[in-house]
């Protein structure tokens, strides 16, 4: 068999990846960069859960787009020229739930997900150094989704759009659990019909407001939030700790 033969059936063993059912497809684009992603074939009740960890030095966004046929598409670049399975690993089970690791640090990671299931995205603490960007837009499901961010170092930038969608169930969102940023920035636009919440750690920087409310202050933390009487369904955020905050506030 020719090197060149060799070589095409390598990479052809390289696209497909099948894991409790689900075909994952693994694209090398070149030595340092790689494309994932799988279709979503359930039935939208049940959340995903996804999972980041061992991301260290790592530019991280996260989006949406308007397509209920997509679970997610992933697009890695690392520093330097590695095989894949010697820099990340991307597992998942049978309930559909993402564990994405960074084995080596990885330069970017852009994370696309799709509007046909809600997700519960988790970034652990064992992440670090991280410019991390998350949008919420074109139709992305808000009930029943969360995110907890417990990454240390550098910013997270949060924008929730009034694309977003709600039924009666919320969304719970969390910054600095167990880690912290060196700085957060939230952007909140929301959907008719749906109110929210905002517990911030000060120092807080409000560059615009409209239509939230300061309803108590404690210790080193504020909060704010719109309808108090109806709050359901609530798009309810706690940055817990950052060394600096600063927000844009619409209802």
């Amino acid at each position: 068999m020719s090197t060149m033969n060799r070589r095409a059936i390598a990479v052809v063993l390289a696209l497909l990846v099948v894991a409790a059912g689900t075909v994952i497809l693994l694209l090398p684009r070149s030595a340092s960069s790689f494309h994932l992603e799988a279709e979503y074939s359930g039935d939208g009740i049940d959340p995903i859960f996804f999972w980041l960890t061992g991301l260290q030095d790592c530019s991280l966004n996260v989006s949406f787009i308007d397509d209920p046929d997509l679970m997610y598409e992933i697009d890695v670049e690392l520093y330097e020229s590695q095989p894949a399975p010697s820099a990340f690993d991307l597992s998942v089970d049978q309930f559909l739930d993402i564990r994405f690791e960074g084995i080596l640090n990885i330069k970017s990671l852009q994370v696309t997900l799709g509007s046909g299931v809600s997700y519960m995205i988790r970034v652990s603490s064992f992440c670090s150094n991280v410019n991390a960007t998350f949008i919420y837009a074109n139709n992305v499901i808000g009930s029943a989704a969360s995110l907890h961010y417990s990454a240390t170092g550098s910013f997270i930038s949060l924008t929730f759009t009034e694309e977003m969608v709600f039924s009666d169930i919320g969304m719970e969102v969390s910054v600095g659990a167990a880690g912290e940023p060196d700085l957060a920035y939230l952007h909140t636009d929301l959907a008719d019909g749906v109110n929210g919440k905002a517990t911030f750690r000060e120092p807080l920087s409000i560059h615009s407001n409209t239509g939230w409310v300061y309803r108590s202050g404690f210790l080193n933390e504020v909060t704010y939030s719109t309808d108090p009487v109806n709050p359901e369904p609530l798009l309810e955020i706690r940055i817990r700790a950052a060394y600096g905050v600063h927000v844009w506030l619409n209802d």
